[in-house]
């Protein structure tokens, strides 16, 4: 018959095993961590060498697309840990902060719903004499009165006209004053051989 200190002796020994086998498994931890605080250090300082020679941050950044297995935030973190901007318990605890928030978001966002394809209306219009333009198959969405059509044409080209006197008469002010007399009597020979309507009066 099993006494009850029989199995306190049991339940000690086994005590004894878990805890010889925990303690064990934290000093090999603490070892573990120890070396990668040390290897971590020494990848900073050879950052913090590379990041010498390549002082723009574009340039360093290119460089380091070169090394394998290191991503840009590690990067960094290694530095400041290299030059004692931070400790290995502060970068577990920002890590640990970055899972946190990683996990809060939604995995999945919610799909777009499909798209359906609009209605195809065959449109024939003659040739306008405004635009001497053809309009065809267009969508029922975008099947308007011919009018509104050619309203949105002339205002398109009448904005497009106002941008480039704009940037005629910047040319105009910018330049202009720096030419000589001869030069300016070519650029308005230039300007009559361009202007449609000064062709228009000449025939």
């Amino acid at each position: 018959m099993t006494t009850k200190n029989d199995q306190d002796d049991v339940l000690l020994t086994k005590l004894n095993v878990a805890v010889k086998a925990a303690n064990e498994a934290e000093a090999s931890v603490t070892t573990a961590q120890a070396e990668l605080v040390s290897r971590s250090k020494a990848v900073g300082l050879l950052l913090l060498e590379a990041k010498k020679l390549h002082p723009k941050v574009k340039d360093f950044e290119a460089y380091l697309k070169r090394v394998d297995g290191l991503k840009l935030s590690r990067t960094y973190d290694f530095m400041r840990l290299a030059g004692g901007r931070t400790t290995d318990e502060e970068l577990r605890k920002d890590a640990r902060e970055r899972k946190r928030r990683s996990r809060a978001k939604p995995k999945t966002l919610p799909k777009p719903e499909p798209k359906s394809e609009p209605e195809k209306v065959s449109v024939t219009v003659t040739e306008s004499p405004a635009t001497g333009s053809n309009i065809h198959d267009c969508t029922a969405e975008d099947a308007r009165p011919l009018t509104a059509v050619l309203r949105e044409q002339r205002l398109a080209a009448a904005a497009e006209s106002e941008r480039n006197l704009l940037k005629f008469e910047y040319a105009c002010r910018t330049y202009l004053p720096k030419l000589n007399e001869a030069d300016l009597e070519k650029a308005h020979a230039c300007f009559m051989e361009a202007c449609p309507k000064s062709k228009k009066e000449a025939a």
